[in-house]
C-alpha cells in the first residue's frame, strides 16, 4: 500500500484520528482497491467508529494485488493510537506539510510514514512498529435502519448548549411529526445538584424526517459529541439511522472524498424487556490474521501424558505464614490437608524413641498450631486475606479536655484566675 495524503486533507486526517483516539486505544486500517478505512471500537463495543478516506481524498494510492489473497481483498494492520496520534498533533499541519506518505507492505511488522515539509524540502521518516495484524468486522451496517433523520450539525451544536458537560446519557422520544430530547427519563430517581432539561424539535427543522415507527432511544452522549465536533469543524450534515431502542443506531456523515460513520449502542429505558440500564454490545469479531505461535510436536504431548503429575508436592514445612495466609481458599486447605498428612506419617516413623517421639510430638503441635490458625480464620472469615487489626486508640480524652480551650479563638488570660507560679520555660 503506497498512498499520498495532500496537505489541504491533512486537516481532516488529523481530526479522524483525534475522534477515532477518544474511542479506543487501538487503530484498525484496512486498504482496499477503493478506498482505506480507520476503524476504532471500545472496550465495552457500544462504539465503533468508521472513517472511509475514498480514493478521491488521496492524491496517489496504490494497492498492490499481488499482496491480496483469494479470501480477502484487503490488507489489514493494527497500530497503538498513541504512537500514530503524535505524529498528526499540532497546529496549522496543511500550510506546514506539502504531503504525507504511508508505506505499508502486507505481513510486515513497520509502516513507514514520510512527512515532506514546505520548509527547506525536509522530509522525515518515522517507522513505527505495528501490533499483530487482526481484522475488525462489525455486523452492522450504517443504512440498516428503517428511520432516518438528517439534519445541520449547527442544529445538533445548539441543542447540546442547553445540556450540562455532566450528563452522560440522552433520550430521544422520536413520533410521527416531532422528536422529544432529554437528559433523564422518566420515572427514575433524581441525581443530586442535576439540572433535567427537555428540548422540543419539530420535524420540519430536519431536512429529511422520515419515521417508520415511534420509539425511544436512549444513548451515550460522549460518542454524539465527538460526532458533531467532527461534522461541525467541515459543515457537514448529520444523518441518524435508527429502528428502535435496544438496536444501534448510525450517526452517518458524508462528504465527496470521505464517508464516516459512528455505531453506537442503544436502549429502550421504558422496555419491559431491558430492566438495566446497560446498552447492549455491537455485534464485532476480531480476527488474527497471523499466527506465530509454534505447534507442540508429538513427543512432546507424549511426554506430557506420561507425566506424573501427583510426584509434584509443595513442600509446606518451608512455606511462611505470610504466603499461607493469603493463600485462595481450596489450594489453601489443600496445602494444609497436605502438610498434616506429612506430619502423621513423620511422627509414626519415629515411634520406637521416645526422645525422638517427644521431639517429633512438640514439632508436630508446633507445625499444627502454624497451619490450625489461618484455617479457622478462613473458615470464619468470607475474604480471602488475613488483615491484622490496627491498634486500638485511647479512650482517655482528658487531655483534650484540659488543654482543648486553650486552642480556641475565644480564650483569654484572664479566664484562668490568679497565677501562682511563673513559667518554667524561657519562653
Amino acid at each position: 500500500m503506497n498512498c499520498i495524503i495532500p496537505g489541504l486533507n491533512l486537516k481532516v486526517f488529523a481530526r479522524a484520528l483525534q475522534a477515532l483516539a477518544k474511542v479506543g486505544d487501538d487503530l484498525y486500517m484496512e486498504a482496499s482497491k477503493e478506498k482505506l478505512c480507520l476503524i476504532a471500537l471500545n472496550l465495552r463495543k457500544t462504539v465503533c467508529v468508521r472513517y472511509y478516506l475514498l480514493e478521491s481524498y488521496f492524491s496517489s494510492y496504490e494497492i498492490d494485488e499481488n499482496e491480496l489473497s483469494e479470501h480477502s481483498e484487503s490488507i489489514f494492520c493494527k497500530i497503538h493510537m498513541k504512537i500514530f496520534l503524535p505524529l498528526f498533533k499540532g497546529v496549522h499541519l496543511d500550510k506546514k506539510l506539502e504531503f504525507v506518505k504511508l508505506e505499508y507492505e502486507n505481513n510486515n511488522d513497520l509502516i513507514i510514514v514520510k512527512m515532506k515539509y514546505k520548509c527547506d524540502d525536509i522530509v522525515m521518516i518515522h517507522k513505527l512498529r505495528l501490533m499483530e495484524a487482526e481484522s475488525l468486522t462489525i455486523g452492522v451496517c450504517s443504512d440498516l435502519g428503517s428511520s432516518n433523520v438528517i439534519t445541520t450539525s449547527s442544529l445538533y451544536s445548539q441543542l447540546l448548549n442547553t445540556f450540562s458537560t455532566s450528563d452522560d446519557e440522552i433520550t430521544l422520544e422520536i413520533s410521527r411529526d416531532k422528536v422529544l430530547v432529554r437528559n433523564y427519563c422518566v420515572g427514575a430517581p433524581l441525581r443530586p445538584k442535576s439540572v433535567r432539561s427537555q428540548v422540543n424539535l419539530n420535524g420540519s427543522e430536519f431536512t429529511v424526517f422520515q419515521i417508520e415507527d415511534e420509539t425511544t432511544i436512549n444513548f451515550s452522549l460522549k460518542p454524539f459529541r465527538t460526532a458533531i465536533q467532527f461534522a461541525e469543524a467541515f459543515n457537514l450534515n448529520i444523518g441518524l439511522n435508527f429502528e428502535k431502542g435496544g438496536k444501534p443506531l448510525a450517526i452517518v456523515m458524508k462528504n465527496p472524498t470521505f464517508e464516516v460513520n459512528f455505531i453506537v449502542a442503544t436502549l429502550n429505558p421504558y422496555s419491559d424487556a431491558q430492566s438495566t440500564m446497560t446498552a447492549s454490545s455491537i455485534p464485532a469479531k476480531i480476527t488474527q490474521l497471523n499466527k506465530n505461535i509454534e505447534n507442540i510436536t508429538t513427543e512432546d504431548r507424549e511426554a506430557l501424558k506420561n507425566e506424573n503429575w501427583d510426584d509434584m508436592e509443595i513442600d509446606t514445612n518451608k512455606i511462611p505464614l505470610e504466603t499461607c495466609m493469603i493463600t485462595k481458599k481450596g489450594s489453601f486447605h489443600e496445602i494444609v490437608t497436605k502438610a498434616k498428612q506429612k506430619i502423621r506419617n513423620a511422627t509414626s516413623k519415629l515411634g520406637t524413641e521416645s526422645s525422638t517421639n517427644s521431639f517429633s510430638k512438640k514439632q508436630g503441635d508446633k507445625r499444627n498450631k502454624i497451619f490450625e490458625l489461618p484455617l479457622k480464620s478462613h473458615l470464619n472469615e468470607d475474604v480471602d486475606d488475613i488483615i491484622p487489626l490496627s491498634p486500638e486508640s485511647p479512650k482517655t480524652k482528658k487531655a483534650k479536655l484540659v488543654f482543648g480551650r486553650c486552642f480556641e479563638s475565644t480564650f483569654s488570660r484572664k479566664n484562668l484566675g490568679e497565677i501562682l507560679a511563673p513559667n518554667s520555660d524561657s519562653e
